[in-house]
């Protein structure tokens, strides 16, 4: 309406196609600028002391703090046995935390914070191996009975299908709570586990194991989707990756393929890259996915699949994560990788649409998960690992990455948080060559003067 009206095209002599086409290159060349100067920073103070002890493997977030879990044993300079609370300032234990091994998931649940893991009991409560609960205070069982050896959880999702929300639990585990056929993937209520469907399935001896879970709309209706180490699943073929209506399991087209023994979905994350939104499943040593090449990562738009770029050559992809990171929505990996095609990468990546790049050199160790967060200064990305730093700076399993600041939109003069009709006036009360350059905000392009080109920023920003 504001071009409509105002008609800058015959102010300048333009053709509506030639103004629409400087506008676009343009518009074009002011972003890449932005992007150029937009670099995220780790943070270079909360990595340390960090947690010394033991990997970081996953975060949650609870009553608006975030919590972290793994195997560490003190955080931040504070003890906390495998679970701890940061409140923006500094970190917290939940009580005496767990007992002697691994934590490798948690959510947030019920008012209550969920663990999951490997771990023999949590605050020394009977029946909370492998999975218990936080109320806020002490540790409760659930029930789960999953005292045994083998049984082990890798991933908690909520998920609502149509009867309420409830807790998905995830891993190598067979009868949980006793109960026949909950094995590897399981619903609960808050009070009750119950099964979905019949077990997953694979050829004798395969090794059969669920690692994530995750509630996603392919367009025609949310979905739970599991994936992991298995070839069926309540009797669906269904390679490695499955959908969970509520009701019935489905398979993803073809799936994925790979060394019968490893290859596994490790996480999973939606993810629009302009395109659309679309399912990013990454994970271990699968090189297909619908019987087209994709090294470690692939994507499913709810029909097909497609590969993301070259993929990783080597190691696992623990972890997917979507960042603003100051150049708008990204899509970050983590794990053991070392290469994609013929680009250098150290466990930390950033796809920009073309290609995985490197962030910043990557971790020299391993990075598996991490988490979108803002604890009162505003949203970060949280990461966690088994490293001592990350792109060269010092943390210890855990890390912080900062977005980059711009200053401003192009275009708001008046800083108001808009750009409208008062900074366009701002900028014709301005127009020629700029009397003092270090003195003339007008000049949106720095020429040092304020022409066409600065009016074409200001109203491609409008609004």
């Amino acid at each position: 309406m504001l071009m409509a009206s105002l008609e800058p095209r015959a102010a300048f002599g333009m053709t509506p196609l030639a103004f629409s086409a400087l506008l676009a290159v343009t518009l074009t060349a002011t972003t890449a600028a932005i992007a150029d100067d937009c670099t995220p920073v780790w943070d270079q103070e909360f990595g340390l002391p960090g947690a010394p002890s033991s990997v970081v493997f996953d975060f949650a977030e609870h009553n608006d703090e975030l919590y972290a879990v793994g195997g560490f044993t003190s955080i931040g300079g504070v003890a906390a046995n495998r679970v701890a609370r940061w409140n923006g300032n500094s970190w917290h234990a939940l009580g005496s935390g767990l007992s002697n091994s691994d934590v490798y998931g948690a959510a947030s649940f019920g008012g209550d914070l969920y663990v999951a893991g490997y771990f023999d009991s949590a605050g020394g409560t009977p029946g909370t191996a492998k999975l218990a609960r936080w109320n806020g205070t002490t540790w409760q069982s659930v029930g789960a009975q999953l005292g045994a050896f083998f049984n082990q959880l890798w991933g908690l999702a909520t998920w609502d299908d149509g009867n309420g929300e409830a807790l998905y639990v995830a891993g190598n585990y067979v009868n949980i709570a006793g109960i026949p056929d909950a094995s590897f993937i399981t619903r609960y209520d808050g009070t009750t586990f119950s099964a979905l469907g019949a077990p997953i399935g694979g050829p004798p001896d395969f090794p059969l194991i669920v690692f994530s879970v995750y509630p996603w709309d392919d367009g025609s209706g949310e979905a739970l989707y599991a994936g992991g180490r298995f070839l069926n699943v309540d009797g669906v073929p269904a390679n490695r990756i499955a959908r969970w209506d509520g009701e019935n399991w489905s398979a993803l087209g073809a799936g994925l393929d790979g060394p019968l023994g490893a290859s596994s979905v490790m996480d999973m994350v939606a993810f629009d890259d302009g395109t659309g939104e679309q399912l990013y499943v990454a994970g271990q040593a699968f090189t297909s996915a619908g019987g087209e090449t994709a090294l470690r990562v692939a994507r499913w738009d709810g029909s097909n699949w497609s590969a993301v770029g070259a993929g990783f050559a080597d190691g696992i992809v623990w972890g997917l994560q979507v960042f603003d990171d100051g150049q708008g929505p990204s899509l970050y990996a983590f794990g053991t990788f070392t290469a994609s095609g013929s680009t250098p990468l150290n466990g930390v990546a950033r796809w920009n649409g073309t290609g995985w790049e490197s962030v910043g050199g990557g971790a020299n160790g391993s990075a598996y998960r991490a988490i979108v967060h803002d604890d009162g200064a505003g949203p970060a990305m949280y990461v966690g690992g088994a490293f001592t730093s990350i792109a060269g700076t010092p943390s210890n399993r855990i890390a912080r990455l900062i977005p980059c600041e711009r200053d401003g939109v192009p275009g708001d003069l008046n800083d108001d948080g808009v750009v409208n009709v008062f900074d366009l006036l701002i900028l014709l009360g301005e127009w020629g060559p700029c009397a003092d350059p270090n003195a003339c905000p007008a000049d949106l392009d720095n020429s040092g003067g304020v022409n066409v080109f600065d009016l074409l920023l200001l109203l491609g920003n409008w609004g």
